[in-house]
């Protein structure tokens, strides 16, 4: 059981991504950059300058996005696995708990 859960966890950081997703934090967004087009035009290189900058910050808010609920997911799969496995230990003594005390009624 616990293999088990320790392969869920392993399949939310692999499903969210999050190792490449905290290496390429602000990059451009699905690479979306300008190049320039005219050496000495002021004009383009602010163009340049905003669109680039403009798709560094979208890629690193959605990452950002992403990530979260990526951590969030981590958390619920780790308190869950907890939850299971505690339950997974107690059922069997649960069973004999109970049987034990069913007899204790049947003959009282």
């Amino acid at each position: 059981m616990f293999r088990v859960w320790l392969n869920l966890l392993e399949f939310v950081v692999q499903f969210f991504s999050i190792p490449q997703l905290m290496r390429s934090w602000v990059a451009p967004w699905k690479r979306m950059t300008e190049e320039r087009t005219k050496k000495w035009d002021f004009e383009d290189l602010a163009g340049v300058i905003i669109i680039n900058i403009l798709s560094r910050v979208v890629g690193a808010l959605l990452r950002t996005i992403i990530i979260c609920i990526g951590l969030v997911s981590l958390l619920i799969t780790t308190v869950g696995g907890f939850v299971v496995y505690a339950f997974w230990v107690a059922a069997p003594l649960a069973i004999f708990l109970l049987l034990a005390l069913g007899v204790g009624f049947l003959f009282a």
